[in-house]
């Protein structure tokens, strides 16, 4: 977010956009408000008038002159956002803007695209749209050009310029008989099947040419969402550095009104993932973990902040547990049983540089205690003190996941450390190898880790190739290149991220060597092959979107080991593999949610106002938007998780809030608890498990973190169809060691499968 130099009181912005809120007013319209109440799910405030179906709408004439004079339907929703009078318009201002490349550019003096967003809140028609037009021409010929756009990554101001989904004309003297106002009609309505942005514009050629009016109000900033609603993009400006130019938001409303019809108005009591009444708000990391061995997980998050899961209720328990005694700072954590006592322990990382990684053991009995120093842990660092003195003395971690690295049957740690915004400097990722007696020593930087520094933002560790030892693919940020540490098997690795494709797509713009701003991966099989691909989750801001990569679908070849992005056409609002593009994509969660046996996708997306993106996934590699039916209205979404919490058989969502799954069963499932020998990862930690029911087999690991700083369920759940019945599970522990679990395993139950081939059944754990 950066103000820009201008010679008035306006104030502009590069970034900010909004939700479009809505209220009935006394004409029956809808127009747009911004007074910052929203409903318990945190969708806008929306009231819809009675509206008439396309199909049964009476026959429409041509009633103007040019391409949009097209009568509209006889009842619409009319969306706005300005107050009603038109003040004057950016001709008329003297704002200007001087950018990197060290170009002053006059807004007035164009060319510039005048633009505004509308937020339609339901799947719509749009019929139309009015415009107050100003510096009309003479010639009551000539053409009034404007135009209906789809969203470019959902910043609330970038729009497509090149791909239109209507654009016509209306003439001048349309103008002279209401006070500029110029309603544009469709000859056939466009249909926006997902709720989202769109835009109204017109390209002003110059300074003299025809423009819209702009009205009286002001917002103080653009620094939310939901303050400004309009902007000028300047399609020439810095065409070296930027790709279609740059926007600049602005805090007065352009005088439009947008006409629709809604086609669904599903109620949020019917939406498929529902808040759960009393549950906790959670903080922006969620990592689910059953400390207290009963069967039922548990949820860390932030803060920290501990709640205990008894039969679907949450209680905090962070002071009862001692692990608020401390004091100690934890922005997220993992969770582990480092010393194989059968409890899991858990690692807390901060992403401070004032305040250090720490960790804590279970006793067992619901509590913890920090043994840190005990264990060897030292979080000190002197890289970078970021500003901050000799109290800058710890790495930012953002992330972590235990990992068994030289399957010895004892859990290490990988800890990734981020960068100092205030002078942008690194950091070296640190590595934690146990010794097996309760202690660690530092491998950081040996065994073919690196020691370069880099602005790493996630932690993945799978056996991504399928050979039985644990590889690692490292997320970084700023445009760096992933890192992919594949196992060699002898406690060493190679960093083959390149070699892969895991390392993202290089793209070269002004002489230097690009990738992504990669935050989070989710692993699973996505195309149904039988080997894990990866979705790698970008931010990618649409200025740099040629050259930074976007969230990426990587589908392995199992032949090879490389990675390919199935996404391969990103010319369109959606990927030909389905993904809608959103400019800050985080962090994705791959389950199958509606038990048909194919993964399903989640990815929250980060800013303020920014909504979380949810897949159906078509089991070919590919995925279907529907965010609007799936209702996780969590917005600004650093981390997601998945969790049967409520032991129903189906997987419910942690996203900021909790969402328990109301989607109607696709058949029947299967939970798989894998359970390692006694005195060796008892969690099972980087297993893989593999179910077969009929011709269908299915692929699923235990996570020891994922993404930036978040975890799943160590409790697989298969989605099996009609398969009431599985033929088999096959368990390839850490070190290659398969145990294959023959059936007829009867569907819908919990099974613990123990490294030693023996098995059980129930939501709670075998005796020990």
């Amino acid at each position: 977010m950066r103000t820009l130099p201008i010679a008035t009181s306006i104030l502009l912005l590069i970034g900010c956009g909004a939700d479009l809120a809505t209220s009935l007013d006394a004409a029956g319209d809808v127009d747009a408000v911004t007074d910052g109440d929203a409903t318990a799910d945190d969708t806008a405030d929306t009231a819809i008038a009675d509206t008439t179906p396309a199909d049964t709408a009476p026959a429409r004439v041509k009633v103007g002159c040019g391409s949009g004079g097209w009568e509209l339907p006889g009842e619409v929703v009319t969306l706005r956002w300005d107050d009603g009078t038109g003040a004057s318009t950016v001709a008329d201002q003297t704002w200007n803007v001087t950018l990197e490349d060290g170009v002053t550019h006059t807004l007035a003096a164009g060319p510039a695209w005048e633009a505004v967003r509308f937020d339609l809140p339901h799947p719509a028609r749009v019929w139309g749209f009015a415009v107050q037009w100003d510096r009309v021409p003479n010639d009551a010929a000539a053409d009034l050009v404007a135009g209906l756009y789809p969203d470019l990554g959902y910043n609330g101001f970038d729009f497509r310029h090149d791909d239109p989904l209507w654009t016509g004309t209306r003439c001048a003297g349309a103008a002279a008989a209401d006070d500029g106002w110029v309603s544009y009609g469709f000859e056939a309505p466009v249909e926006v099947a997902q709720p989202g942005l769109v835009y109204v514009a017109q390209l002003r050629a110059g300074a003299a040419a025809p423009a819209i009016r702009f009205d009286g109000s002001a917002a103080e900033d653009c620094a939310a969402f939901a303050a400004c609603h309009s902007s000028v993009n300047l399609p020439e400006a810095a065409p070296t550095l930027y790709d279609g130019g740059v926007t600049l938001t602005i805090p007065a409303d352009f005088m439009v009104r947008l006409f629709v019809t809604y086609t669904d108005d599903l109620a949020p009591a019917e939406r498929l993932f529902q808040p759960i009444a009393g549950a906790p708000d959670l903080g922006s990391h969620a990592s689910w973990g059953d400390y207290d061995g009963d069967g039922w997980d548990d949820l860390l998050t932030n803060g920290p902040r501990l709640y205990r899961n008894v039969a679907g209720a949450f209680t905090d328990v962070t002071a009862a547990s001692g692990l608020a005694a401390a004091g100690q700072r934890g922005d997220g954590g993992v969770w582990g049983d480092y010393d194989n006592d059968g409890c899991l322990d858990l690692f807390l990382y901060s992403d401070g540089v004032t305040a250090p990684d720490t960790l804590w053991r279970s006793r067992c009995d619901g509590t913890f205690e920090d043994v840190t120093t005990a264990a060897g842990i030292a979080d000190h660092q002197l890289q970078n003190p970021c500003d901050q003195g000799e109290a800058g003395a710890y790495s930012p971690s953002v992330a972590a996941a235990w990992v068994d690295l030289d399957a010895d049957g004892h859990l290490d740690l990988y800890v990734a450390n981020f960068l100092c915004w205030a002078n942008e400097g690194t950091y070296t990722d640190n590595v934690w190898h146990s010794r097996g007696d309760g202690t660690f020593e530092d491998w950081t930087g040996t065994h073919g880790f690196s020691s370069v520094r880099t602005p790493s933002r996630g932690v993945n560790p799978v056996d991504a190739d399928g050979d039985g030892d644990v590889d690692l693919l490292i997320n970084n940020y700023r445009l760096i290149a992933n890192l992919y540490y594949e196992n060699k098997g002898d406690g060493t690795f190679a960093e083959r991220g390149a070699l892969t494709g895991l390392a993202g797509h290089l793209d070269t713009h002004g002489g230097l060597n690009y990738f992504g701003h990669s935050i989070g991966t989710a692993w699973g099989d996505l195309d149904g092959d039988g080997d894990l691909d990866a979705v790698i989750a970008n931010l990618a801001h649409p200025r740099f979107s040629s050259f930074s990569d976007k969230t990426q679908l990587m589908l392995q070849d199992a032949a090879t080991g490389r990675f390919a992005d199935r996404n391969t056409d990103w010319s369109g609002p959606v990927s030909d593999a389905g993904l809608r593009y959103q400019e800050t994509a985080s962090v994705p969660a791959l389950a199958d949610l509606d038990g048909d046996g194919a993964l399903d996708l989640v990815i929250t997306c980060i800013y303020d106002g920014r909504p979380t993106d949810f897949y159906w996934g078509n089991g070919d590699g590919t995925f279907r938007l529907d965010s609007y039916h799936a209702g996780i209205t969590t917005t600004n979404g650093w981390g997601v998780a998945v969790a049967d919490l409520d032991h129903d058989g189906d997987v419910d969502v942690a996203a900021t809030h909790l969402f328990a799954n109301q989607v109607p069963p696709a058949g029947h499932w299967l939970s798989v608890a894998v359970v390692g020998d006694a005195g060796a990862n008892s969690a099972g930690i980087g297993a893989t498990v593999r179910v077969t029911a009929g011709d269908r087999t299915q692929l699923r690991y235990v996570q020891g973190g994922s993404g930036q700083g978040g975890q799943d369920s160590r409790y697989l759940h298969f989605g099996l169809g009609a398969a009431d019945t599985v033929d088999r599970v096959t368990v390839t522990f850490p070190g290659g060691q398969v145990v294959s679990f023959d059936g007829p395993i009867a569907a819908d139950q919990r099974v613990w499968l123990s490294q030693s081939g023996a098995r059980h059944a129930g939501w709670g754990p075998p005796q020990r």
